[in-house]
């Protein structure tokens, strides 16, 4: 009925959160040998993770230490180790994963699933994308993007830091005038649609108009995480005022939460953005100094997270 992906921009590495390789710590500074080709340069020694795993809940599933939250949860999670990429690039990467082609242009999973299902809520977003605070993703709009479906497809973006844009009311407009104009211009669109039968795009952007005006009661009610209880606030660490990236992230996983309950179709959550300058420093995109980078980035995404499968279940 509805679908919530968690999509570690910049990739989380598996092989230090949820596979494990007893063969790595066996090889831990041995060569790669002569057979392997890496595309960023000299190649280092095999390293064994900087973490350690351990069995968790009654399945024994090795989970390593720095998603211990999440570990917790391994009886709840399917774990699929065969999937394999069709590109060793961020950008494509991302198309890939969103989408299912490493080419731009493609609809991805949201689009296709509000295409074939709808929504349960006129009053918001079939498709609702949830950007890290600190930026959007490499691919950016292209994993949410309707590709060649109609236009009405796409995700809209928006997070809890940042809501949607230029959607108050303007100051010095009262709600009676505010309604009367959006009649008018409603009568004015189905005029002007009439005399273009079969075209989308504006059919698209007639009702994104319509689907705001309703949005300028159900979003800021609906984003507005203040009527949620002190004990929900600190399970997901939305209150930790030490990691203020946490922090932020775990308001986002409240808003996903609060999406899901009022029956929004697709949201896609996003932990980590796309920089330009310096590598992992904002995403998972960890190379050389992948310990001190993942240290940071694993605290942000491990409680809020897992609080949020839990928040769903319960």
């Amino acid at each position: 009925k509805n679908v919530l992906v968690i999509f570690c921009a910049g990739a989380c590495s598996q092989i230090d959160t949820f596979d494990y390789k007893p063969e790595l710590i066996r090889r831990h500074g041995q060569p790669m040998g002569e057979e392997v080709i890496t595309f960023q340069g000299a190649q280092g020694n095999l390293t064994k993770s900087p973490w350690e795993f351990k069995p968790r809940g009654e399945s024994g599933k090795m989970v390593s230490t720095l998603v211990d939250h999440l570990g917790e949860l391994a009886d709840d999670m399917c774990f699929i180790h065969s999937l394999t990429g069709k590109t060793n690039t961020h950008g494509p990467g991302e198309n890939f994963m969103s989408t299912g082609f490493t080419l731009d242009g493609f609809p991805s999973m949201g689009a296709w699933a509000t295409y074939a299902l709808g929504s349960e809520n006129e009053n918001l977003p079939a498709f609702v994308a949830i950007p890290d605070p600190r930026g959007t993703p490499q691919s950016s709009v292209n994993n949410w993007g309707p590709g060649f479906l109609p236009a009405v497809f796409q995700g809209t973006s928006f997070n809890a830091s940042k809501p949607v844009s230029n959607l108050a009311r303007p100051t010095g407009i009262n709600v009676a005038q505010d309604r009367a104009a959006r009649d008018l211009l409603r009568r004015m669109n189905e005029r002007h649609l009439s005399r273009f039968p079969g075209d989308t795009e504006l059919a698209a952007r007639i009702a994104s108009y319509e689907l705001a005006a309703r949005m300028q009661l159900s979003v800021p009610e609906i984003s507005d995480l203040s009527s949620e209880p002190a004990h929900i606030m600190k399970m997901y660490g939305a209150d930790d005022t030490e990691n203020t990236l946490k922090a932020a992230f775990a308001r986002n996983c409240i808003l996903a939460r609060r999406l899901i309950e009022s029956g929004v179709r697709f949201v896609q959550l996003f932990n980590g953005a796309y920089q330009t300058g310096g590598e992992g420093t904002s995403n998972w995109d960890g190379h050389k100094s992948l310990k001190s980078q993942y240290d940071v980035h694993g605290p942000v995404l491990d409680q809020p997270a897992a609080a949020l499968i839990k928040d769903l279940k319960q």
